[in-house]
């Protein structure tokens, strides 16, 4: 108890007020304590409003003691002593608590108790060993809430698939100031996997399924193995609903039985954006999935602008010979008209990508290339053959609407032309984006972008158009029209050149749940070196609108040339889904 100290003479009661202070847990060590009281104590809470009654007050201060003293205890002082005292002056009520914290108790004896395994001494030593809770550290209550899911967790990983709730039997023991704890748990037989299992399958092979597994008959059971096949279906795109469960099977097995619902593997597409540089332009796709029955997949779109129109086929091979392995086949058919350059272009490649981690891959790849070019140069036919490489780290956590995370694309191509005029060159290209969240709900997210290109070899005019960098247009430079930024000919016709270098800025600012104002800034240019200079940068600025969708936002962005030159317009207009970059 309590009792109330002061003087003065009695006022209403909806002018008292109060303030609360802990002595004793001014130390370090007791920094958790700190916070946490800080964060719950309803004195603290409620310290900005009026005290409605000394009865009240009271109740508030009961509440905060037993808090403390709770906190006290779930770090491992058992032993603390918390005095509490209020004082009155005038109107306003002085609350102090005292902490004598005293000694943090220790964990003591643990034990884990497995019932109805086939376990020995062997096995409860690597429990020990792998749960984060050992003897003589200090008697933290989290640390053993976490360590009871662990347990569980760690069963199932160490080949125990129908482990169950477990118990628990604390003893605090003030004499030694320690906390043994016996952890019960009915863990089962332990296991190997059995056989697996699919049901629901109606069109892909189960045969091509059973590749999915990285584990053979008869190894040991883990639960990280059964969670990755059931990561490797839902990834695949072949199945709508995926459930994965390990059944008991004779000889200490588990089978695992898969059941799925297939999806419709088939997919037809359209989408349309508008820019002022390029005028309207649309996009139609039909995407097969599963076309051979071993999760193929079969893409042919079709594109068309008022300055390029295209036609391509893809065929996407999963696991090629190895999990997480795709071969890709591709043959495309182009039509452009620019400024720079008319050109028809007939390409065909093959790539083989190698995930090396979620968001770590490698690719490699061989390309064919015709096109019949006519520029500034005339008009000119080019057979080029390359050897694409590529690397691709993505930790971003959406393909459209990106809040974190950053993107990195480098590519190099060793390239060779077969024609009569033989010559070699290197193609070599950088891209990253970053994002950075500048509020925990993300309406402030701040994007940034670069590209840089480099094309060692023969000079500007020996290369085909098609393989010049650009900069300029919706996907490069906005405020500029289609490849306008860069070196021009006689006729003011853009040149493109043989390195690139390019940075951006947005500011991604939600303004309501559906939609988002982008301020953003870029600049870049176009070289004849062989390698950027960094330098006479053309800059562009604007202010985008996004509406955000399910599938994801809609752009439009209006930008303008800085330092805008004679010739150049003095607006464009993109209107197109997905973020900028």
């Amino acid at each position: 108890m309590f009792g109330i100290v002061g003087a003065g003479q009695s006022v209403s009661a909806d002018t008292l007020t109060h303030s609360v202070e802990v002595r004793g847990i001014e130390d370090n060590s007791l920094m958790y304590v700190r916070r946490s009281f800080n964060e719950k104590s309803l004195l603290k809470e409620k310290k900005s409003e009026p005290i409605v009654s000394v009865a009240k007050l009271r109740g508030l201060v009961k509440s905060d003691y037993e808090l403390l003293t709770t906190i006290l205890r779930a770090e491992g002082f058992y032993g603390a002593q918390v005095t509490r005292q209020v004082a009155r002056r005038e109107n306003h009520f002085v609350i102090e608590l005292h902490v004598v914290p005293g000694v943090q108790y220790v964990f003591g004896e643990i034990n884990y108790n497995l019932e109805g395994s086939n376990s020995d001494a062997a096995l409860v030593e690597e429990l020990y060993n792998a749960i984060a809770l050992k003897s003589n550290e200090p008697a933290v209550a989290a640390r053993v809430v976490a360590a009871e899911t662990s347990l569980v967790n760690m069963l199932l990983e160490m080949g125990f698939p129908f482990a169950g709730q477990v118990s628990k039997e604390i003893v605090v023991d003030h004499k030694r100031q320690a906390m043994d704890i016996n952890f019960n748990v009915n863990s089962g037989v332990r296991r190997s996997i059995g056989s697996l299992q699919f049901q629901g399958l109606k069109s892909v092979s189960e045969e091509y399924l059973q590749g999915f597994a990285e584990w053979q008959q008869e190894d040991r059971f883990a639960q990280t193995k059964i969670n990755n096949l059931r990561a490797r279906l839902i990834h695949s795109n072949l199945f709508s609903t995926v459930t994965v469960k390990a059944q008991a099977a004779e000889a200490n097995r588990a089978d695992v039985l898969v059941n799925v619902e297939e999806s419709k593997h088939r997919t037809l597409g359209i989408s349309g954006g508008y820019s002022s540089a390029e005028g309207f332009g649309g996009e139609a796709s039909w995407e097969h999935r599963n076309i051979f029955g071993e999760g193929e997949r079969l893409t042919l779109t079709g594109r068309g602008s008022e300055v390029e129109q295209s036609f391509s086929g893809i065929l996407e091979v999963p696991n090629y010979k190895r999990l997480d392995q795709t071969v890709t086949f591709e043959s495309l058919f182009k039509r452009e008209d620019t400024d720079a350059f008319f050109a028809h272009t007939i390409k065909v490649r093959a790539n083989l990508e190698r995930v090396l981690s979620p968001s770590l891959s490698v690719s490699a790849g061989t390309e064919f290339e015709f096109s019949d070019v006519t520029d500034i140069s005339g008009d000119r036919d080019f057979y080029i053959t390359s050897l694409p490489l590529g690397v691709r780290w993505d930790t971003s956590d959406d393909l459209l609407d990106p809040s974190r995370g950053f993107r990195l694309y480098l590519t190099t191509a060793p390239s060779f032309s077969i024609d009569g005029n033989k010559f070699a060159f290197l193609k070599n290209q950088i891209r990253t984006s970053a994002y950075f969240p500048l509020a925990r709900d993300r309406k402030f997210i701040v994007a940034l972008r670069s590209r840089i290109g480099s094309i060692i070899g023969p000079g500007t005019e020996s290369l085909s158009a098609t393989r010049r960098f650009f900069a300029g247009g919706g996907g490069s430079i906005r405020g500029f029209s289609f490849q306008r930024v860069g070196p021009l000919d006689i006729n003011d016709d853009p040149l493109g050149g043989r390195s690139v270098a390019e940075v951006a800025a947005e500011l991604r600012w939600k303004i309501t749940q559906d939609v988002s104002l982008v301020p953003f800034l870029e600049g870049g240019n176009v070289y004849a070196s062989e390698l950027p200079k960094f330098t006479d940068f053309r800059w562009g600025a604007g202010l985008g609108v996004r509406y955000h969708t399910n599938f994801g936002p809609i752009r439009f962005d209006l930008a303008v040339p800085l330092g805008r030159q004679e010739g150049e317009r003095r607006f464009q207009l993109y209107i197109s889904l997905g973020q900028a970059f």
